[in-house]
């Protein structure tokens, strides 16, 4: 498909350009954001690496303004700051898990704010002090849900964010099949994860988002853990199971270039596969690319859904807890799903439009030889789509 040099400066001006357009057009004076992919949009500011746990005191906070050069950066990891961040827009962080934090954050966010007049201050999360505190320490602004604002601006790309997800789609899938090249009877499946790692980060990766996934699956749903809604139990934690002949594997790797996730899934077959497998390989590939032929602007995701359906013989042919496609950018799954509990009326009004990134991901199913799932990645372009994905299926090459 179409790329340009990856300019990493300008990405983060034109995002920061589109959110203030989107403020614009919907009467937002201030945008203050706490979510990770949010502040990641508006600042570039990267998280510096730790456990996941101290997210919530650690954390990034973000403050755009609609008629402001630069968004504003309140953090307690300078280091992370994006170099085009002007000085005076980088801040101490902000500490919104308690009272004193809150009280403290409406007269820093003030302090930020000077004379500007705000009568509408969008918020994307709210903790338990600030959900009970901020609306009458800021006052007389109020307080609006900046989540359309967000989910709007970032679902079309720009193209040095396709860019970035093309980069980073390229390296789960090479760290991906460097893990599949030791997969053999006698090995364990995290050692998988290791040959994963190794490959991912000596590419470039410059995150992780998900303990890479390596099940192998059981042949009939019966033989496998107990499920609520009684489907496929996937995914689960990859364990220090020992790989034999004939068995099944299903994978699935999340990480990041950028900030930019790729989510990666394939199915393996340790040895060859048998008649039904091979049945079911060519079952999910016959749907997959039916879905990804309707890709176009204008279409709806109800028009994927049926299609993939009727090639199923009437049935879903995806697992009933995930959906048969969904959105991707700053985070593994983004709030586009298509075919998901949502229901039939949010697939009709989910219309799809340049620049929206989709992971296609059906699944086939027979119980007594297992199934087969993969995930592929294209990119909606003005007249039709960009495959990304290049993963060989190679036990049917």
């Amino acid at each position: 498909g179409p790329t340009r040099d990856l300019d990493l400066a300008r990405m983060r001006r034109e995002r920061h350009g589109r959110l203030q357009q989107a403020m614009r057009e919907q009467g937002i004076d201030a945008l203050l954001l706490l979510t990770s992919g949010n502040v990641m949009y508006a600042t570039g500011a990267r998280q510096v690496m730790a456990d996941n746990g101290r997210t919530y005191q650690l954390r990034n906070i973000a403050l755009v303004l609609a008629d402001a050069p630069a968004p504003h950066l309140f953090t307690p990891l300078p280091e992370g700051a994006p170099p085009d961040l002007p000085d005076d827009h980088l801040h101490p962080a902000l500490w919104p898990e308690t009272d004193e934090g809150v009280e403290d954050m409406a007269r820093r966010l003030r302090d930020v704010l000077g004379g500007t007049d705000v009568r509408s201050l969008a918020v994307d999360d709210l903790t338990a002090p600030m959900y009970f505190g901020l609306g009458s320490l800021l006052a007389p602004a109020e307080l609006v849900e900046a989540g359309q604002l967000m989910t709007s601006a970032r679902v079309r790309k720009t193209p040095d964010e396709l860019q970035c997800m093309r980069r980073s789609w390229e390296i789960n899938e090479a760290a991906t099949y460097a893990a599949e090249q030791i997969l053999r009877p006698g090995v364990r499946l995290t050692e998988l994860s290791g040959a994963f790692f190794r490959r991912l980060f000596a590419l470039g990766a410059t995150s992780n988002f998900l303990d890479p996934v390596f099940q192998a699956m059981p042949e009939r749903i019966a033989d496998g853990p107990w499920s609520t809604n009684g489907d496929v139990p996937f995914n689960l934690v990859t364990t220090d199971h020992i790989v034999s002949d004939g068995e099944v594997i299903w994978t699935d790797t999340v990480m990041g270039y950028e900030g930019y996730a790729s989510d990666v899934g394939r199915t393996w077959v340790v040895g060859r596969p048998s008649k039904q497998v091979r049945g079911l390989y060519e079952r999910w590939q016959e749907i997959t690319n039916a879905v990804i032929a309707e890709i176009r602007p204008g279409v709806t995701g109800a028009v994927l859904t049926r299609t993939a359906t009727e090639l199923n013989g009437g049935k879903k042919p995806w697992l009933d807890h995930f959906f048969l496609a969904h959105g991707l950018g700053l985070e593994g799954g983004e709030p586009q799903q298509i075919g998901s509990d949502r229901g039939q009326e949010f697939d009709e009004q989910f219309v799809l439009e340049p620049g929206m990134a989709i992971v296609v991901e059906p699944v086939t199913w027979q119980d007594g030889h297992a199934g087969w799932r993969c995930e592929e990645l294209v990119f909606v372009t003005d007249d039709g789509y960009e495959l990304v994905s290049r993963y060989p299926n190679e036990p049917f090459s």
